[in-house]
């Protein structure tokens, strides 16, 4: 996954796919997430799964501001296998942005899946405490690969069981999480093009998402 994503869907409709009990934080349509900002997550809390939201990208010093972990590495790094014991949960995603290299231009493209209007990609979260022990959660999305020849980490992608388990907080065998993600078939994406502006991380709205001209998608460098 690169460094933005969006989240279209209707709170009813998020509710109703992901089965939420509860809603903690105020929810708005998001056409153009980016890093450090504060995301929506799905989380199991006692006996009801949770919207809650976290700052995208892991900090302090050990994180640089991680947004994304590679399966593959989990559990050869301490801080991640720790997280991926106990601290799960999941971003739901209607479609993210990549950028494609055509010469000395490149373009945005936006990627949905074929088959969902809303996908949850699993993610690990920590909780960091600052000099007057204020807490600032945080999380980090995990990738496998790399999406469209583009050298840009793909986001794993759930489906319903596989989803059920990652919020599973009984579930504690690192082997048998990292395997399950690796085994996941990779989904049915469909790529587009759309406006530059999603470049700027301050260009929140709705023609974000909106398919152009590939040309109209090209900005030089």
């Amino acid at each position: 996954m690169c460094n933005r994503f969006s989240l279209t869907a209707e709170l009813s409709d998020l509710t109703e796919n992901f089965r939420i009990d509860r809603v903690h934080v105020p929810y708005l349509l998001r056409y153009n997430i980016a890093p450090t900002q504060q995301i929506p997550i799905i989380q199991q809390i006692g006996d009801e799964r949770c919207l809650n939201q976290h700052r995208w990208g892991l900090m302090p010093y050990w994180g640089k501001n991680s947004i994304n972990a590679n399966v593959d590495t989990l559990r050869d790094r301490k801080y991640l296998l720790s997280m991926l014991t106990k601290k799960r949960c999941v971003v739901p995603c209607s479609g993210f942005y990549l950028w494609k290299q055509e010469g000395k231009s490149r373009s945005a493209w936006r990627v949905v899946d074929r088959n969902k209007s809303i996908f949850a990609m699993p993610a690990i979260y920590d909780v960091w405490l600052d000099s007057d022990k204020n807490e600032f959660p945080m999380c980090t999305v995990i990738t496998r690969g790399t999406s469209f020849d583009t050298g840009q980490p793909l986001p794993v992608i759930l489906d319903d069981e596989s989803l059920e388990l990652w919020l599973n907080p009984e579930e504690t065998r690192t082997d048998v999480l990292q395997s399950m993600l690796q085994a996941l078939p990779d989904a049915d994406f469909r790529t587009y093009p759309v406006t530059p502006f999603v470049e700027n991380a301050a260009w929140e709205t709705p023609d974000c998402i909106e398919e152009v001209h590939p040309s109209l998608a090209l900005v030089k460098i």
